[in-house]
């Protein structure tokens, strides 16, 4: 009997989760279960600028203005997207940030709506759209005004008003419930922790990016075999997390978008690493990887932000010296660094029952899963 013909849309391709997507899609789980794949992006990305591997089933796509009309995008898919009529799977990992949670809710549950709106009247085809989210559903961006409770599960009630109101991810999960319920295709949402991983180009969540720059000019400074401090607290330092790597977070949505028969629509699954872990398990690892020895948080913590400005010039040499990507360094944020090694200071470990529950068993040393971008960015230049 001949294997159905599927087709995935990545919307996002170039961010830590969508570019993993893509290059999973490629050989996940065999090297054929999909006969085209089609990342979108929103800046321009060529093929050679992607750290992607060359595969004739692969096509990359740009300037899609997912912000503009859901007639607008239908146009634009149908003249940029090849046989896009053809797609069967959908996974939608974009993002725009904005400065406050109001208006970061209202551009990130119409660009969902939109995204999904298109796709949904140009391909007939459709069997599955994987929803990302994360634990901002779960409260950790509140933990000064509510109680969480890890391991966090997803059958765990959304998080009271007036804090609801301010999580976008609760407005895209409801947009598609709805549209799903009348429609042939189903949809789950992933939610990961903190994604650990490489990007091609500057990504605003994005953990071991901003680590390896860091640690690559730390070392260029203060030499091999230097002591680096912890930058955050004793209480971050011990607090217990699950850390998502992009290739086990890839792994699994595309594992969920396969087996609509054991993932009911409008489910939801964590995803991540599987271990447990805290900084101090990760930290030394880390930074042996730069040859530099990662100790114990100091008396106070201390600003990476505040470090790197006034190391710019350091940063311009060594670039200059390995001949590295422009631009990355310099357009990187910073603060998100502060957050996840600082100011996220409590226990938010997830529980994977439900991922398990649907066969998916792979799991990854969380360590690893940094290196592994260390040396994706080191082979894409944007680190030495």
């Amino acid at each position: 009997m001949a294997q159905s013909k599927r087709h995935a849309l990545v919307f996002g391709a170039s961010g830590v989760s969508g570019w993993a997507i893509v290059k999973e899609l490629l050989k996940y789980p065999t090297g054929d279960t999909f006969n085209l794949v089609t990342g979108l992006t929103n800046r321009p990305l060529s093929l050679s600028d992607s750290s992607l591997p060359a595969d004739p089933r692969l096509q990359l796509a740009s300037a899609i203005d997912l912000t503009s009309s859901v007639d607008s995008v239908v146009a634009a898919l149908k003249q940029k997207v090849k046989s896009v009529e053809t797609v069967t799977h959908v996974f939608f990992t974009a993002y725009i940030e904005k400065p406050d949670f109001q208006s970061l809710k209202a551009v990130n549950v119409d660009l969902c709506k939109t995204a999904i709106s298109a796709i949904d009247q140009i391909s007939p085809n459709i069997q599955a759209v994987i929803l990302q989210t994360g634990g901002k559903g779960y409260g950790v961006e509140f933990t000064d005004k509510l109680s969480i409770a890890p391991p966090l599960k997803e059958s765990a009630p959304r998080i009271p008003k007036p804090y609801y109101d301010n999580i976008f991810y609760y407005g895209q999960h409801d947009i598609l419930k709805d549209m799903s319920s009348t429609r042939s295709w189903t949809f789950s949402e992933v939610i990961p922790d903190v994604i650990i991983g490489f990007t091609p180009g500057t990504n605003f969540m994005n953990c071991a990016q901003g680590l390896g720059l860091w640690l690559s000019l730390v070392r260029e400074i203060e030499d091999q075999g230097a002591k680096v401090p912890f930058p955050g607290t004793d209480k971050s330092w011990l607090c217990k997390h699950t850390d998502s790597s992009q290739d086990i977070l890839a792994r699994s949505e595309i594992h969920i978008a396969l087996h609509r028969d054991t993932c009911m629509n409008a489910s939801q699954f964590n995803s991540a690493d599987g271990a447990v872990v805290t900084w101090s398990d990760k930290w030394p690892g880390i930074c042996k990887y730069f040859g530099l020895q990662g100790t114990l948080p100091g008396s106070e913590p201390y600003s990476i932000e505040a470090w790197v400005k006034s190391n710019q010039q350091a940063w311009q040499a060594l670039a200059q010296k390995h001949n590295l990507r422009q631009g990355i360094f310099e357009n990187f944020s910073w603060p998100f660094l502060y957050f996840v090694m600082t100011a996220f200071d409590f226990d938010r470990h997830y529980d994977l029952s439900a991922l398990r529950s649907t066969g998916f068993t792979e799991s990854l040393d969380t360590v690893g899963g940094y290196t592994t971008a260390f040396d994706r960015m080191s082979a894409a230049k944007i680190i030495p």
